[in-house]
Order: C-alpha cells, then sequence, then structure tokens
C-alpha cells in the first residue's frame, strides 16, 4: 500500500500582482548597456562584435535579435523596443542581452543566469540602464489557493523531483466528496514564476473558474522535470541538432519515456490517490504539458490510455526524432482513445509548426479521433512558444477537460 507523505502547505496569502494586471497602451522600453567589464576582459570587441536583446514577446523574440548601437560614452549600447501589448496575465516580457560575433553559435554570448523580467504593466516607457550580466531583478510571486508541496517520492525509474498539488475551492469543507486528477509536467512553471520568470496561472484560472462553477472542481499535481528534461519527455533516443564539424562527438540524447510513465502510474499516482480524494479511473485521470511535455503527453496517451483518461498535447515537439510522434499515431493499433487537446502558436517556428500541428491532427483523425468529440484542435494566430502563451489557453484546456 502506498505509504501516506507529509507536505508544506501554501495559502493564498500573496496578491495577485502578475494576474490581475492588464494590458493597456504601448510601453517603450529604452536600453542602455554597459558593455565596459565585457570589452576590458576581451569577451566583447566592438569591432567586430554587435550587441542585441532578445525575448519572449513581440517585437522581441528567441530568433532575431534587436540590435542596440553605440551611443552616449565608450563602452556603451543603446536602442528602444516599443511594445504594443502587454504578455497574457500581466505577466512580464522576459529577455536576454546577447552579444553576436560572425561564426559562433547560437548558444554562445548570451547574458548567465536566468531571463531578466520587464513588468510593463500600463507603463508609457521604462529605461533600462545596467551592465551586461547584472543580476535579473525579483518580481513578487502570485499563488492562489491551497498548493501543497510534498516531499520527494523515492523513484526506481526517474531522478527525484518537486511535486506540488494544488486543491480545488471547498475540498476541505466536503469530506465525502471526490474529484478528478489533472497531472501537468513542467510542474515548476505551473503555479509560480519563480523558475521561468512566467507560468501558466493555472492555479488562478482554476480557482476562477471553479469559484464561478464554469468547470468542475478537480485536482492539479504539478510534476517538475528532473535534472535531464530531454530523457524525461522524449519516447526515443535521438540525435540533437549540432554543427556538422562536431558529429564525431555527438551521441544520441533522450528516450527515458517509458521509464517516467512508470514513475507517473506506479508510483506517483498511487501515492496521490492514497493522500487525496480522487477519482482513480482513467476517466477521471488527464495529463498535459508544452512543446517536450506535450510530446510526452501525446505519447501517454498512445500507448497508456488504460491510465490517462485526457490529455492536453500543448504545442508539442512534433519535430522531435523526424516526426516519431506522428509516425506513432499512424501506427496506433486501437484500443482506448483518450480525449486530446491539441494546439500550436502561430508564432512557434512560423509556418513550419503549424504544418506538423496539422500533419499530427491529421493523423489522429485518420485513426479514429474525432473532431469536436475526442478531439479539440486549435491554432492561436498571434502565440509564441513560451509560458504567457499557454497561460492565455489554459481556460480553453481546463474548460475542455471539466466544463460543465
Amino acid at each position: 500500500m502506498p505509504r501516506r507523505l507529509p507536505v508544506l502547505r501554501f495559502l493564498s496569502t500573496l496578491p495577485l500582482l502578475l494576474a490581475t494586471a492588464v494590458a493597456g497602451a504601448a510601453t517603450t522600453v529604452r536600453f542602455d548597456i554597459d558593455m565596459r567589464a565585457e570589452i576590458a576582459a576581451g569577451r566583447f570587441d566592438p569591432a567586430r562584435d554587435a550587441l542585441g536583446v532578445q525575448g519572449s514577446a513581440a517585437p522581441l523574440s528567441w530568433g532575431p535579435p534587436v540590435l542596440l548601437k553605440p551611443g552616449g560614452t565608450e563602452g556603451r549600447y543603446q536602442g528602444q523596443v516599443v511594445f504594443e501589448k502587454a504578455p497574457f496575465g500581466g505577466q512580464p516580457v522576459q529577455y536576454k542581452l546577447h552579444m553576436l560575433r560572425a561564426g559562433r553559435g547560437h548558444d554562445q554570448g548570451w547574458e548567465e543566469g536566468r531571463n531578466h523580467p520587464l513588468l510593463l504593466a500600463d507603463r508609457p516607457e521604462i529605461a533600462v540602464a545596467r551592465a551586461f550580466n547584472a543580476e535579473p531583478a525579483q518580481l513578487p510571486l502570485s499563488r492562489v489557493g491551497t498548493i501543497e508541496k510534498l516531499p520527494a517520492i523515492e523513484s526506481k525509474h526517474v531522478g527525484a523531483r518537486e511535486v506540488q498539488v494544488w486543491l480545488p475551492p471547498g475540498y476541505a469543507e466536503e469530506p465525502q466528496r471526490r474529484y478528478p486528477v489533472l497531472y501537468l509536467h513542467d510542474g515548476q512553471n505551473v503555479f509560480d514564476a519563480a523558475s521561468a520568470g512566467a507560468e501558466w496561472q493555472v492555479d488562478e484560472t482554476a480557482q476562477r473558474l471553479m469559484g464561478t462553477k464554469a468547470i468542475a472542481p478537480a485536482i492539479i499535481v504539478a510534476v517538475a522535470h528532473g535534472a535531464d528534461r530531454f530523457e524525461d519527455y522524449t519516447p526515443t533516443a535521438a540525435l540533437p541538432d549540432f554543427d556538422p564539424a562536431d558529429k564525431d562527438k555527438v551521441k544520441a540524447i533522450g528516450g527515458g519515456a517509458p521509464r517516467y510513465a512508470r514513475y507517473l502510474i506506479e508510483e506517483l499516482k498511487p501515492a496521490i490517490d492514497a493522500r487525496y480524494r480522487t477519482k482513480p479511473g482513467a476517466a477521471d485521470t488527464a495529463v498535459g504539458g508544452s512543446s517536450l511535455g506535450g510530446l510526452v503527453t501525446m505519447w501517454l496517451l498512445l500507448h497508456h490510455g488504460d491510465s490517462f483518461g485526457a490529455g492536453l498535447v500543448v504545442s508539442p515537439s512534433i519535430w522531435w526524432d523526424q516526426k516519431f510522434i506522428v509516425r506513432d499515431v499512424q501506427a496506433h493499433a486501437g484500443g482506448p482513445r483518450p480525449r486530446v487537446w491539441l494546439d500550436m502558436g502561430g508564432q512557434e517556428g512560423g509556418i513550419e509548426a503549424l504544418q506538423l500541428a496539422r500533419e499530427l491532427r491529421d493523423a489522429l483523425q485518420a485513426r479514429g479521433w474525432q473532431a469536436g468529440r475526442s478531439l479539440k484542435y486549435l491554432e492561436q494566430v498571434d502565440a509564441g512558444h513560451d509560458e504567457a502563451a499557454w497561460a492565455a489557453r489554459v481556460e480553453g484546456m481546463l474548460r475542455f477537460l471539466y466544463g460543465r
């Protein structure tokens, strides 16, 4: 019998600072960046290097940078970016400075550490005057409802990871009631922005929808990824993108999804069912995640439909291993067909990302999933590949799973 686990409990005492901010007029952000330390150390050469800023919200992106130009005193770089709207839920824009040099790989030259936040929140103008590699600002966190943090559960299959459990309104007042459960991957980004600087705001959205009885109440379990996210969330081992000059050094990565599935099904789920008043059947158990988390969700629905009756396949990494997940759907021989929410943003890699999503949608329909019934497909034209974009779709996801 699964052992019962002690917990740390957090109540909703913090204000909804990020969730309640609304997008207003455009905000101009003026950058004035001190590069003198990088120049003195030889890491930045003004004669051949450029300085760019990249980020999570238009007109910034994690693709082409917005270039800053030399200005003011020697060693300083300046420029401005105009944001027409704030990210969903008043969340901050995430950005980093990037030293650019011809012949250098995309993963080189970035500022160290986590992203820097820009909280627009109806501010017409923001001045950013700092040095390259300055410590990012800390913003207040928003957590709503009763959230219990479980100690690490010992596993025979995967490394230890944090698990948090959000309990629906009225859970303590209705001791006879049982609830469906939603398990979400990348759980460190589900309830607050401490890890990524942005979050899904699942607690705020669920609290609002359940509080107004727009959806049935449910328990939400946020499962953080382990030390190797690729290992957890990929069903096959594959070669990553690499420089052809290094081809002899590259090894296949990933392929640990079967072990992660055993952790979820054989270890975590029994522990959750033992501690909380759950409805343990597959029909009342859902799973979800974004990017690689969307990939592993689709794989779990295909291969463990007897455990998970529905799933949120959000901005999935369909490209993994030459579209393995599409081939996997095409090979689906029957058995359970869990309900699938499948979506993709129009700014997640251009038309190629949308074409892959449509290919996966078509493969599902060809194998018996019915549009509007067992399959909900959504293209969010203006959405990128980030937590704020996914937060904007959480209401639709929860209505899909638990709408009355």
